[in-house]
C-alpha cells in the first residue's frame, strides 16, 4: 500500500492544496496521504491565521488523511532546519512510500543534481561560499553565487524560488536518511512559500490568471468579493499583502465556493504579527538589557536590537533591523524565537523529532494509524497529558510546544475573549 506525504502549513487550507493531495495521490498510486504540518508559528516567521486544530481539520476535510505537527522549534526555522526535521517525521513513520512537494522547477533530477553539489561540499564550493559570505552577502544569495560558480547559472536559477530551495532542501534530507522515500514534485504557482500569505501549489482550472510579474494572485484564490480599494495593476489581480490584510479583517461568505469547508473558518478571528506587538517589544526590551542565547541571534543583530528606540510596531522594527546580510524572513523568524524564548540548543541525541503529534484524522482511515504508528523511531503522541519525554532535549522540545499554544491561545483570548483548549487538555480532532 502506498502512503504519500507532504510537508505543510496550512496557513490557511483552501483549494490549491486540496489540488495538490488529489494530483500527489494520483502520481504516486496511494490511497491515502499524511501531512507533517506546522502548529501555530509558521515558517516565514509569523503566528498562523488560524491555530493548528482549526487547520489541520480543514486540511483533513479537504483530503488529508491524518495530520501530524512538526515542532515549533523548526515549524519557524530556517529551510534546512524545517525540511530536516519534517521529512525526519515522515522518514521515522512507519510505511510512508512518497514525499510530495510544491515547485517552480518540476524537474527532481534538476533539483537533485543542485542538491547532490550541496551535499559533497567541494573545497571549491565551500571557499566560494565563504568568500561571498564575508563580502556581506545573506546565506541564501551567497550560496546561489557560490551554486552558479560550481554548476552554471542555468541550473541556479532555480534557487531564485522559495519553494525550489525547500524541494531540494526535502532532497538532501532525503539522501542524509539514505530513505527509500520516493519525492514527487508538483508544479507550483502563486506567491512563494515565504511571501506575504502562502497561497495555491496549482490552482483550480475554472480559476481565472492568477499571477503577474510583480507576483501578485488572483483574489478568487480566497473567494473575496469586497476588494475594489485593494487592487493592483488590473482588476483580475490583489496584491499578497492585500489579501493578508482582507484575510484579517473579512471572510466573505461566498468564499466557500473557493475555500473547501469554509464553515471551519467562518467566525474565527484570524491573528497576525500585530496581535504579539506588546509582548515583542517587552522580549526586546529584555533583550537590550540583558543578551540571552536565541536561535539565530547572532552578535550583529543583537547589536541592532540595542539600539533600537522602543517601543516600536513590528513593520519599523524589521524595517530598523533588516539590511543586506540580515533578510526580511531571517528577522521575523528571529522575532518569533525572541518572543517564544527559542534558545540556540543543540541536539545531542542525533535526532530531530524523537516525536510527533497527531493533531486531526480521518475516522474512516483510522486504520492508517496501525502502519504509520509500526515503528520504534518516532513517538506519536495521541493524548498530549500522556506524554513522558525519553529525555532533556525532548522535554525542551515539548515545553516550547506548550509554550507556543498557551501563548497562541492567550492573544486570542485577550482579541475576542474566547478560551482555547489548553495543549495538555486538548484531542485529536476527529472528522
Amino acid at each position: 500500500m502506498n502512503i504519500v506525504a507532504v510537508i505543510a502549513e496550512y496557513n490557511p487550507f483552501h483549494n490549491g492544496h486540496k489540488f495538490h493531495i488529489e494530483e500527489s495521490k494520483r502520481l504516486s498510486g496511494a490511497n491515502n496521504m499524511i501531512a507533517v504540518m506546522s502548529g501555530n508559528f509558521v515558517q516565514r516567521g509569523e503566528p498562523a491565521i488560524f491555530d493548528k486544530l482549526t487547520r489541520a481539520t480543514a486540511a483533513v476535510k479537504g483530503g488529508i488523511d491524518a495530520v501530524f505537527e512538526l515542532p515549533v522549534r523548526y515549524s519557524t526555522s530556517s529551510s534546512p532546519d524545517f525540511a530536516y526535521a519534517g521529512v525526519e517525521i515522515i522518514n521515522s513513520l512507519g510505511g510512508i512510500t512518497h514525499l510530495s512537494f510544491g515547485t517552480e522547477t518540476p524537474d527532481v533530477d534538476k533539483l537533485q543534481s543542485i542538491s547532490d553539489v550541496i551535499l559533497k561540499e567541494t573545497s571549491s564550493f565551500k571557499s566560494s561560499l565563504n568568500d561571498h559570505l564575508k563580502e556581506g552577502y545573506s546565506f541564501p544569495k551567497a550560496r546561489a553565487l557560490a551554486l552558479e560558480e560550481e554548476i552554471g547559472s542555468d541550473d541556479t536559477a532555480i534557487l531564485s524560488s522559495p519553494n525550489n530551495i525547500l524541494a531540494i532542501e526535502y532532497l538532501t534530507a532525503l539522501k542524509k536518511m539514505n530513505s527509500e522515500i520516493i519525492p514527487i514534485a508538483i508544479p507550483r504557482r502563486g506567491a512563494s512559500h515565504d511571501s506575504a500569505i502562502e497561497t495555491n501549489p496549482v490552482i483550480y482550472p475554472e480559476m481565472n490568471s492568477y499571477t503577474n510579474a510583480d507576483n501578485n494572485i488572483n483574489p478568487c484564490v480566497y473567494g473575496y468579493t469586497n476588494i475594489d480599494t485593494n487592487m493592483s495593476m488590473n482588476s483580475n489581480i490583489v496584491s499578497a499583502k492585500s489579501i493578508r490584510e482582507l484575510l484579517h479583517d473579512n471572510l466573505d461568505v461566498e468564499a466557500e465556493k473557493y475555500i473547501p469547508f469554509s464553515d471551519i473558518f467562518n467566525g474565527k478571528a484570524k491573528l497576525s504579527i500585530k496581535d504579539f506587538e506588546v509582548l515583542i517589544n517587552k522580549r526586546l526590551l529584555d533583550l537590550q538589557s540583558k543578551y540571552e542565547d536565541i536561535l539565530d541571534l547572532d552578535k550583529d543583530l543583537y547589536n541592532k536590537i540595542k539600539k533600537l528606540s522602543l517601543p516600536m510596531n513590528c513593520d519599523e522594527i524589521i524595517t530598523a533591523l533588516k539590511s543586506k546580510e540580515i533578510t526580511y524572513s531571517r528577522i521575523c523568524r528571529v522575532l518569533i524565537h525572541i518572543l517564544l524564548e527559542i534558545d540556540n540548543a543543540k541536539k545531542n541525541t542525533g535526532i530531530y523529532c524523537p516525536y510527533t503529534t497527531l493533531l486531526a484524522l480521518n475516522k474512516n482511515n483510522s486504520g492508517l494509524l496501525k502502519t504509520i504508528n509500526n515503528t520504534d523511531k518516532i513517538k506519536i503522541i495521541n493524548k498530549r497529558a500522556d506524554y513522558i519525554p525519553e529525555n532533556k532535549f525532548a522535554e525542551d522540545l515539548y515545553l516550547l510546544d506548550k509554550k507556543a499554544t498557551d501563548l497562541y491561545n492567550l492573544i486570542y483570548y485577550n482579541k475576542t475573549g474566547i478560551k482555547s483548549p489548553k495543549e495538555l487538555s486538548s484531542n485529536v480532532s476527529i472528522i
